[in-house]
């Protein structure tokens, strides 16, 4: 999808935005057509910024509700310690050898984490995520996290990233930026060897 920067000048960033030439292509098609379409676009970004909006309401909020996207990364960065540890301990105690790296793979669909078919210990890893339903959101959360800062940080400079803007500006910069399809599906990690390393499957930008 091709994208044209717009400048909030309000705040100094160069917000992107889907471009309007597909949506005008569209006028041309039954004028029903046309109208779901627009309709299901409309319901896409709605769902997009409430889906934004609840990963960004944990986070600790500066005076008048404002935060930065440095902000964003520092309690990502502090909630992935604590999982960390939470699930080294929960994962050697039921006997799962963590000297081997392994990839946790989190569906969005089933909503269930799963470890790589290479790990001798598989059965007891998928075992202890089905069981614990707190750690397993809390990887969604981790990786969801994760694709907003990779976003900031390649779009961004680093002083930009420290200037603060409102939760719904900070909302919708994110909802500009990053497509549904982004957002929506899931996410993976490398595991073992006294830490874990995120990353986000099939983001496009």
């Amino acid at each position: 999808m091709s994208t044209q920067p717009i400048e909030h000048k309000g705040y100094g960033y160069s917000f992107k935005q889907p471009s309007k030439i597909h949506d005008e292509a569209e006028f041309s098609l039954d004028a029903e057509l046309s109208k779901r379409r627009q309709e299901t676009g409309s319901e896409a970004k709605k769902s997009s910024r409430d889906h934004i909006r609840r990963l960004l309401e944990g986070i600790p909020k500066r005076a008048g509700n404002r935060l930065s996207f440095t902000d964003i990364s520092e309690y990502r960065t502090a909630l992935e310690s604590k999982w960390d540890m939470t699930v080294t301990r929960g994962l050697e105690a039921v006997g799962v050898d963590l000297t081997r790296t392994f990839h946790l793979s989190f569906d969005a669909t089933t909503g269930s984490v799963t470890a790589s078919s290479d790990h001798p210990d598989k059965a007891a890893i998928d075992a202890y995520f089905d069981t614990d339903a707190e750690v397993s959101e809390e990887f969604d959360t981790l990786v969801q996290l994760g694709k907003l800062v990779d976003v900031a940080e390649r779009s961004l400079s680093s002083k930009q990233r420290e200037q603060t803007l409102d939760s719904d500006a900070m909302t919708w910069w994110f909802q500009s930026s990053l497509p549904p399809s982004a957002l929506f599906c899931g996410g993976g990690v490398i595991f073992g060897m006294g830490g874990s390393s995120f990353m986000g499957v099939d983001i496009l930008v």
